[in-house]
């Protein structure tokens, strides 16, 4: 055999892996609406050019082997290139092949390619289609391997890592999508559970369909194992790279700084309609973020899920900035136990990659109740300030209007360490709110009024005008009371002084992974 033979020989075998599972079943993955692994690769990778990994290797199983069935690239697709301009890996599940199910070498492949990640300290996104552990392959090796999930692991808050649920992802597919700092799932494909319907029924006799058991509507609106729902793959792999745009290539570097068209002394009018003066009227409180965020544009994480408070990426004057705010239309802006988790997942994902985070506080307090107690609200609640506390990024707060409580400590409360505290002229300010408190600690009084309604519209009063702005200013609780319409200015300018400190000789460098 001459060169060209042996040429030709490597360029058939090439062909025939790049071919998946064949076009019947590429077929039947368009029929489902869904693109294949290497069309996801395309779509992801600037000019849809990628370095590949073991575009040649195949399935380890001997039995496999001995019935001379095609395993190409066994059932995995790996390599790297640029995203955004960035260099970054992509590992994308083949469900053409052996429905996407994770062997030896598809598990190899991973497992180099998240080392090889931690060492260039690039990015990874995960697009996940597969039915998990493949049995045959895995039933005499003992007790079942945790390193890939270790390595997984080590590599968080080093470099961002997104993963796509855009199948049915079942054991160890799932495990690895749960692992991950930002999860995306697609609506009507992507399912994560650790074991399927039929697995559910063998061991609890539970009669469930894949949607109902671990679809984006269970994981995006009730678990919130899910972050973010997307209609179909290519807004998907949209949303991976738009995440990706906000964030650094790794904690070794600063958020990439954009320039922007959006003056930085931009006072938009509209801010001066929203917030409602009257106590308990809501208002939408994104209204307010996209007044004030450049070009009105921000990135919300987990919107379907925990609504009662917002957590979002945007840019503020060029900059990446994290905003935790909470919402008045839900729970009126209460931080409950599933606010709390979502609040701390995104306090450690901008502590990790040097994100400022910019409070935007109406809080009336922590959710309270026998359910809130049932569901240890207390100790999920305190989690946001074990996370603020190592976040140790620039920090900004703004009370809207209501900053009560331990939620209001939460909210970027007094000494978290800010360079900058403001008030709205509408900001209340107290332990608990006013009237709860008044029928606490005047019970007495109240009783013995002669008129007890009067009597507590007449406490009400005199503490309303103890509570304001006006007197956290006088004792130095905020640094100023702002016209509302100078909101965006006041930030920007703080945060252009706070990000000064990163002038430091020692640079960024990686301080604490992200826990699922």
């Amino acid at each position: 055999m001459d060169w060209r033979e042996k040429i030709e020989e490597l360029k058939k075998r090439r062909d025939t892996a790049l071919e998946m599972g064949g076009s019947e079943k590429v077929l039947r993955q368009h029929d489902q609406g869904k693109l294949t692994a290497r069309e996801r690769l395309s779509l992801l990778f600037d000019n849809g050019e990628f370095s590949e990994y073991g575009l040649l290797a195949m399935s380890a199983s001997e039995r496999l082997k001995a019935e001379n069935k095609k395993t190409p690239a066994d059932a995995v697709i790996v390599g790297y290139g640029k995203i955004n301009g960035r260099m970054s890996f992509g590992i994308a599940e083949d469900f053409t092949v052996l429905g996407g199910s994770v062997g030896k070498v598809h598990w190899l492949k991973n497992w180099r390619t998240v080392q090889l990640a931690q060492k260039t300290k690039i990015p990874i996104v995960w697009m996940m289609d597969g039915a998990g552990a493949r049995s045959e392959e895995t039933i005499n090796m003992g007790l079942p391997h945790v390193s890939h999930f270790l390595e997984i692991a080590k590599l968080s808050g080093i470099a961002p890592q997104v993963a796509i649920a855009m199948g049915p992802c079942s054991g160890d597919s799932s495990l690895q999508v749960s692992l991950i700092e930002f999860i995306i799932m697609v609506k009507g494909h992507g399912e994560l559970f650790a074991g399927g319907p039929p697995v559910v029924y063998t061991a609890i006799g539970e009669v469930v369909s894949k949607e109902d058991l671990g679809g984006s509507k269970i994981h995006c609106r009730i678990s919130g194992l899910g972050d973010n729902e997307a209609q179909s793959d290519e807004e998907a792999i949209a949303m991976a790279k738009e995440y990706l745009s906000y964030m650094p290539l790794n904690a070794y570097e600063y958020p990439p700084y954009m320039e922007t068209s959006d003056p930085v002394d931009r006072m938009d009018e509209e801010l001066l309609d929203i917030v409602p003066i009257g106590r308990k009227r809501p208002y939408d409180m994104k209204r307010i973020i996209r007044c004030i965020v450049d070009d009105g544009k921000f990135f919300e994480i987990k919107p379907l899920f925990a609504q009662s408070l917002i957590t979002t990426l945007a840019r503020m004057g060029g900059h990446t900035v994290g905003i935790i705010a909470n919402q008045p239309l839900v729970k009126s802006g209460a931080i409950d136990y599933k606010a709390a988790a979502k609040y701390r997942h995104f306090a450690d994902l901008c502590g990790a990659y040097h994100i400022p985070i910019i409070f935007l506080t109406d809080v009336p307090g922590v959710m309270t109740g026998s359910e809130a107690e049932r569901n240890g609200t207390l100790r999920a609640g305190l989690a946001c300030a074990y996370s603020l506390a190592y976040a140790d990024v620039p920090i900004i707060t703004v009370v809207i209007k209501r900053a009560f409580g331990y939620g209001g400590s939460a909210m970027g409360g007094y000494e978290a360490g800010q360079a900058a505290v403001f008030a709205w002229p509408t900001a209340d300010f107290g332990a608990i709110p006013a009237a709860g408190g008044i029928l606490a600690a005047y019970k007495k009084v109240i009783d013995a009024a002669p008129d007890p309604e009067a009597k507590i519209r007449e406490l009400q009063e005199q503490f309303a005008a103890l509570g304001g702005p006006y007197g956290a200013a006088a004792d130095f609780n905020v640094d100023d009371v702002i016209d509302p319409r100078e909101t965006r200015p006041r930030i920007i300018r703080a945060l252009e002084l706070a990000v000064n400190r990163r002038t430091v000789p020692a640079g960024p460098t990686m301080r604490h992974g992200i826990m699922p």
